[in-house]
């Protein structure tokens, strides 16, 4: 969807912040020569709090983010970069480049049918994702919710090297991207669907706030109301200011929103089409075996819970669990250490639909493992797990 950059053309520069087209070095360039004094000033503010606080050479994109989602207060934007920054370094997002795309992403691209193309009319990349098409039922069973938004941030940060790349063509600042969101096929089916879609949105709020541009949603259908009604309470008003609902013919209607080059040809344009993949080599939800464990099943009814207990009585001890339940119904799960030292919550309560985990103690203890299905009036749920426990230097 963009013609080639000539060599030489976009910096190859890094930092240990990563390369410099991952931080918009360019774009962000010509957006700081459109800012008012005041706003430019609070970019130097930022950088010097940020810089006495110990982070060095903070990218300017970075800094000009959080002010604009802070309406450019030093302070407010500070509270908000800091642990962004830390996240940034912790989790080593530098080397989320092209080249080093995670390998879990392939669950990704599998399970969530999608295109990243562009421009749009105004040149900016566009996400094009078959949200009605979406396998979560694989998901939950392929894909830990760590390694999900892992390979989120490394599409969010190829998302923002696109940028960079329409940037330089258009020589105008293209700092943010396009959504469009296709609700055909979508039924309650896809309700386990919403913890992946909470998760996003407080992720993105956290570290990329103010990067969505604009979201099409398309073939609303019957479901759109309610799932509104679900997720309206927890979106920014970054988001909800941007969003474009498309009704009618879409053939006839996105075409008015994008060149018809961009356009796969299922929305009346001559772009490359949405491959959906071929998901018959990932694990099935409703296996009975994960990573070669044996899984055991458990019915708990609606208002009652399900507990296991684990210990590890002469030495420290690794214990490991998994589960998932079926018909995408979420349970709420827990697993509680009681160590020496006191009570330690490798898992607070949570209602999800899978999880896998480990925790290694520092000495005997006891682990408890907790289902809870008390908030549920009518519904029982159904788990396949496993846990187990390996004593470090038993005999």
């Amino acid at each position: 969807g963009y013609r080639k950059v000539q060599s030489g053309t976009m910096s190859e520069a890094t930092s240990a912040y990563g390369p410099s087209a991952y931080l918009q070095e360019n774009a962000t360039k010509m957006q700081i020569e459109t800012l008012k004094t005041e706003e430019k000033k609070a970019i130097v503010d930022l950088n010097d709090a940020a810089t006495k606080a110990g982070y060095q050479d903070v990218p300017k994109a970075f800094l000009l983010r959080f002010l604009e989602n802070s309406n450019f207060d030093p302070t407010k934007a500070f509270e908000k970069l800091t642990p962004f920054l830390d996240w940034y370094k912790d989790e080593k997002i530098a080397d989320l480049t092209k080249e080093n795309e995670p390998k879990e992403n392939i669950v990704m691209r599998k399970c969530i049918p999608h295109l990243v193309y562009g421009p749009d009319n105004e040149g900016r990349p566009v996400y094009f994702e078959l949200t009605g098409k979406i396998r979560c039922d694989l998901l939950h069973a392929n894909i830990t919710k760590d390694n999900f938004l892992k390979c989120h941030a490394w599409g969010m940060q190829n998302m923002m090297a696109r940028g960079e790349e329409s940037s330089l063509e258009l020589k105008k600042p293209v700092t943010k991207f396009v959504m469009v969101m296709d609700l055909d096929g979508m039924s309650f089916a896809q309700r386990s669907g919403l913890q992946y879609i909470l998760s996003v949105i407080a992720f993105d709020d956290k570290y990329y706030p103010n990067f969505l541009g604009k979201l099409y949603i398309v073939n609303l259908g019957w479901v759109f109301p309610m799932l509104w009604q679900l997720v309206k309470a927890y979106l920014p008003s970054y988001i909800k200011d941007h969003i474009e609902l498309v009704s009618g013919d879409v053939k006839t209607e996105m075409p008015k929103y994008f060149p018809k080059s961009t356009l796969p040809p299922m929305y009346g344009g001559t772009g490359p089409s949405i491959d959906i993949l071929d998901t018959s080599d990932l694990k099935d939800a409703k296996a009975s075996t994960h990573d070669g464990e044996d899984l055991e099943e458990e019915n708990i009814a609606a208002g009652d819970k399900f507990e296991i207990c684990i210990e590890a009585e002469n030495s420290a001890g690794t214990f490991g669990w998994y589960f998932v339940s079926e018909g995408d119904y979420d349970v709420g799960f827990s697993v509680t250490v009681e160590e020496k030292d006191g009570k330690i919550e490798p898992r607070k309560f949570n209602k999800i639909i899978a999880d896998k985990g480990s925790y290694t103690s520092k000495g005997p203890c006891v682990v408890r493992i907790v289902w809870d299905n008390s908030y549920s009036l009518f519904t029982s749920k159904t788990i396949k797990y496993y846990a187990s426990v390996a004593e470090v230097g038993a005999d």
